[in-house]
């Protein structure tokens, strides 16, 4: 037994010391590669990092035996292999294009080192040069709410060249969470008041299925608007973007989805001809909800939202103020490239819903001599579609329509009862990052009074995506 042991001890010593001249041989190589890739030209020096990979591996299981030797374990037998030796490209930071550094699930993202959040860059750079034939009071987008009745605006044409609706993005994603987490903030600088300044579009947050910040309302249906040349083109939907925190659920399959959201409205929007003494502001938020469900060809979005018009002061009323939408769009083919889109409202004291009464200042209501609520009600349209030609031509229309059913006896003359107008464009692609296009654009407004008018314009557009 004593023999024995003392032959294990040799064994274990001259396995020992076999293996250490094995080592020192593998750093006297590493240091050999390591010179060598100093020499080398570029070329090599993938192979050579790799074989240095294999030579530190190596080593690796070497001290391994090593330390198992040392132990008593006469056999040394070795751990098992590792599962792969990382590739050079995985190691190497300035070639961050490359896995684990590209993401497929977030487009154009990069890692924020040292968290799981990765972070990404957007946006587009956006040209447009105006032509307008009959004197529309924005130069900027064709608004029905400025289409010239009886010379107001001034009649008369005029060319414009802007860049106002270049908008970029920033997006965060945390990839490690189990729920979806993510912040989104999106910019432009189409502020007619201040057209040189930044204008907030969205700032908002997802944690698995609660969103809080400003976004499109829920009762926006964006999927029913093609692509207009015209920053306008939307201005007959329901919606717009409000600060809301709203809650999500889905289907398995994500078929059917349902939300439910507490939103900023404009309480404000109450006229006072007679200067009664108050101020017109609610009790409490929107409450709005919807549900849409996708099938293969056909996505239907439908949503209702109540809040209170209310006037408080000394001689004040309150009423509720309803919103309903049904939306959508059909494909008209199986590569889901044609397209036709459908959106129709009603509003009920809430007709700032409809983009071409707010983007007007239309009011929700009038509060009478009394001290009464008058609500105005009305109706919308927005008819949309897309065709492709080719594999770089395509052409998008639309018509949309808003109309005023009730008229409050306090609204002004001049304000816009009705309008509607019809667009449409040819668009070229060049590549995934430029593209342009030309449309043309008519439209008609009424006035409360009666009084009518009609504008035509042209736009050219380039887009430049980044």
């Amino acid at each position: 037994m004593v023999f024995m042991g003392l032959n294990m001890k040799k064994t274990a010593q001259s396995s020992a010391n076999t293996l250490k001249l094995i080592a020192l041989g593998v750093v006297c190589g590493l240091g050999t590669a390591t010179a060598l890739a100093d020499d080398a030209g570029q070329t090599n020096v993938d192979a050579l990092e790799r074989q240095l990979l294999e030579e530190r591996a190596r080593l690796d299981a070497l001290e391994a035996q090593l330390n198992a030797l040392r132990n008593g374990n006469e056999h040394g037998d070795r751990p098992s292999a590792p599962a792969a030796v990382e590739t050079p490209r995985q190691l190497i930071a300035a070639e961050g294009r490359g896995d684990p550094y590209a993401d497929a699930a977030f487009n154009k993202s990069t890692p924020l080192f040292g968290s799981p959040w990765r972070f990404s860059f957007g946006g587009y750079a956006k040209t447009d040069v105006i032509h307008d034939f009959s004197g529309t009071g924005s130069k900027r987008q064709f608004v029905l709410g400025q289409i010239p009745v009886d010379n107001n605006p001034p009649e008369g044409s005029y060319s414009h060249i802007q860049v106002n609706e270049t908008r970029f993005h920033f997006e965060s994603r945390n990839t490690e969470s189990e729920y979806e987490n993510s912040v989104f903030l999106e910019f432009d600088f189409f502020d007619e008041s201040t057209p040189s300044n930044l204008r907030l579009r969205h700032a908002y947050a997802r944690y698995g299925k609660l969103l809080v910040g400003q976004t499109w309302t829920l009762l926006s249906e964006l999927r029913q608007l093609p692509l207009m040349i015209d920053f306008a083109a939307g201005d007959s939907i329901l919606g717009g973007r409000t600060q809301q925190i709203r809650w999500t659920e889905h289907s398995k399959d994500k078929s059917l989805g349902w939300a439910i959201a507490l939103e900023k409205f404009n309480d404000a929007a109450i006229y006072n001809p007679f200067n009664l003494p108050g101020e017109a502001r609610a009790d409490f938020p929107r409450v709005a909800t919807g549900v849409t469900k996708l099938w293969d060809q056909f996505e239907w979005s439908n949503g209702v939202a109540v809040t209170q018009v209310r006037f408080d002061g000394p001689v004040g009323d309150s009423a509720l103020a309803v919103t309903a939408t049904s939306a959508g769009r059909v494909y008209l083919n199986e590569a889901k490239n044609n397209w036709f889109g459908f959106g129709v409202g009603y509003v009920n004291g809430s007709i700032d819903d409809v983009i071409t009464y707010g983007n007007a200042g239309v009011p929700n209501a009038v509060i009478d001599a009394d001290g009464k609520l008058e609500l105005a009600k009305g109706w919308n349209t927005q008819l949309g579609l897309h065709m492709t030609w080719s594999s770089t031509l395509s052409s998008n229309f639309s018509y949309a329509h808003a109309d005023l059913t009730d008229v409050p006896d306090g609204f002004e003359a001049d304000w816009i009862r009705k309008g509607s107008a019809f667009h449409a464009n040819l668009m070229y692609r060049f590549d995934s990052q430029l593209t342009v296009g030309v449309e043309v654009m008519t439209g008609v407004r009424e006035n409360v009074s009666g009084r009518d008018g009609d504008a035509q314009r042209i736009q050219f557009s380039t887009f430049y995506y980044f």
